[in-house]
């Protein structure tokens, strides 16, 4: 089996871009849209690997990922999609190292062909650990009191164990565990926005209502803030790291107690495995960032039902309500009345795209 092409659709179809907790960043302004493009790897055997991206990031836009999957193609075109690891150790030693969208869209796509050829989903190629795992419900509520509570109580009638709706105002966190019980885990997310001093204050707040974790209370990129944060809260700390060469320092300093990835804009399910891999050997978990599309929620999913040390599924909603990225796919992923999602059962990545919606769109030349 050979690769014989690399085609790009963008979809028709948006979504708005207030639908995401940095919606606030662009003050007077309404922020971008986000996009979805189809990336396609073609073989002579007629078996091709599809991966949607969306645009969460602007390296992950439409006319980004053209320009790396030209620079791509000439190192893809004749090659076995079999060869995945060779294919990401040397795709990924371009550019000083540098990964992003389209390098995990080349990754995950490998994956989904070679799933098809064996016939079963990815997540079993990878070794099965399970076939569901428990989801909380992540996304954007109104600022009111009343709303954030109205939203939580009804996820928990819909099945919902685990959430973390944000952006939450400190103060509303009392009535939200008051109106939830103790019996439902909740997460808060400061998106970055403390300094080190109310970082703290908040952190010893949320110890006393025995928050879950605490996410991303300070800026990434400030590893020595978060190791001071983390040895004094015994909640769990964590936050998004879009670099690789943050996860190694961010665990062996002791900076999160959880590892938080966005792997799905870096490294492919490849390197979701990895860095699995290496959290498990230093004892801790590994919890990704699944706020995404369909395909990158999809990706997520098999990675994390492959391992041990994961212990949610992010599963994206808007006030309450699923779907607000279910885009160019005609299967989406749901909680049981357990609020656990279970695994895809068709081969490769397990969705089936809505090639209606992909004819709507547009082709971009690669």
């Amino acid at each position: 089996m050979k690769i014989t092409d690399i085609k790009l659709h963008v979809l028709k179809h948006e979504t708005p871009g207030y639908v995401t907790s940095f919606s606030g960043l662009f003050k007077g302004e309404r922020p971008p849209s986000f996009k979805y493009s189809l990336v396609r790897l073609l073989t002579n055997e007629g078996i091709e690997g599809d991966y949607i991206v969306w645009s969460e990031i602007p390296s992950a836009r439409p006319d980004s990922l053209a320009e790396v999957l030209r620079a791509y193609k000439p190192h893809l075109i004749g090659r076995d999609p079999l060869d995945r690891e060779k294919i990401w150790q040397e795709l990924g030693g371009l550019w000083y190292g540098q990964r992003g969208p389209a390098f995990a869209a080349i990754d995950i796509a490998l994956w989904d062909i070679e799933g098809k050829v064996a016939n079963l989903p990815v997540y079993r190629l990878m070794g099965a650990f399970r076939d569901r795992v428990r989801a909380y419900a992540s996304g954007n509520v109104p600022h009111r009191t009343e709303d954030i509570v109205r939203i939580a109580v009804e996820l928990k009638k819909r099945g919902y164990t685990a959430m973390k709706l944000h952006p939450i105002p400190v103060e509303a966190c009392k009535a939200l565990r008051d109106a939830v019980g103790d019996e439902i885990d909740l997460m808060y997310d400061a998106v970055f926005s403390f300094s080190r001093e109310k970082a703290l204050k908040v952190g010893k707040y949320l110890e006393r209502l025995e928050f879950y974790w605490y996410e991303a209370p300070l800026p990434a990129n400030d590893i020595e803030g978060y190791i001071e944060l983390s040895r004094k809260l015994d909640i769990p700390v964590t936050v998004e790291l879009l670099h690789t060469t943050d996860y190694l320092e961010f665990i062996r300093k002791g900076a999160v107690d959880y590892l938080r990835t966005m792997c799905g804009f870096t490294g492919g399910i490849t390197e979701m495995r990895k860095v699995a891999s290496l959290c498990e050997f230093y004892g801790i978990n590994w919890e990704p960032h699944s706020y995404g599309g369909t395909f990158y929620q999809a990706a997520h999913l098999h990675a994390i039902l492959a391992v041990k040390n994961c212990a949610f599924f992010e599963l994206p909603t808007e006030n309450g309500k699923e779907g607000c990225f279910d885009i160019g796919a005609k299967d989406i992923i749901r909680i049981d009345d357990q609020g656990y999602v279970h695994a895809p059962k068709k081969p490769g990545l397990g969705i089936d795209i809505d090639w209606k919606q992909v004819e709507e769109g547009t082709e971009i030349p690669i």
